[in-house]
């Protein structure tokens, strides 16, 4: 699938979107076309048409520890999500922040959309690891 244009996309926080990360600058970045990425961007840019959008890449790669996912680093957020659906286990990789140029954005609507108590998931270990 091509690159839309932005007036296509139409992100909100907490929407998970088909995102473009080639290409990839470092290896330690994840890269990929058509990765899955959490919209964390407030909706006063989102609606004013800002040209980017704060981001955190997803991955199929699962992580889980004792504690039963690999919180704060990774938010486990499974197959179903809210309003769409993920073909497979799916986590937030919370240290992989990023802010994307809107052509990044694939497709005009997102895969989901996260329950409020997952967003709060993510919120919270983006406290923690940014120290806020």
């Amino acid at each position: 699938m091509a690159r839309q244009e932005m007036a296509l996309a139409k992100p909100k926080r907490g929407q998970l979107w088909e995102v473009d990360f080639e290409p990839q600058t470092h290896k330690q970045e994840p890269g990929k076309r058509g990765r899955p990425a959490l919209v964390i961007q407030t909706d006063v840019l989102n609606d004013a048409g800002h040209s980017t959008t704060i981001v955190i890449p997803c991955s199929t790669q699962v992580y889980r520890d004792s504690m039963g996912d690999g919180f704060p680093l990774r938010v486990m957020l499974g197959k179903i999500i809210k309003s769409g659906q993920l073909a497979q286990d799916t986590d937030v990789l919370i240290d992989q922040i990023r802010t994307i140029a809107n052509q990044r954005f694939m497709g005009n609507k997102a895969l989901a959309e996260l329950p409020r108590a997952q967003l709060k998931r993510v919120e919270e270990a983006l406290k923690i690891l940014t120290g806020a």
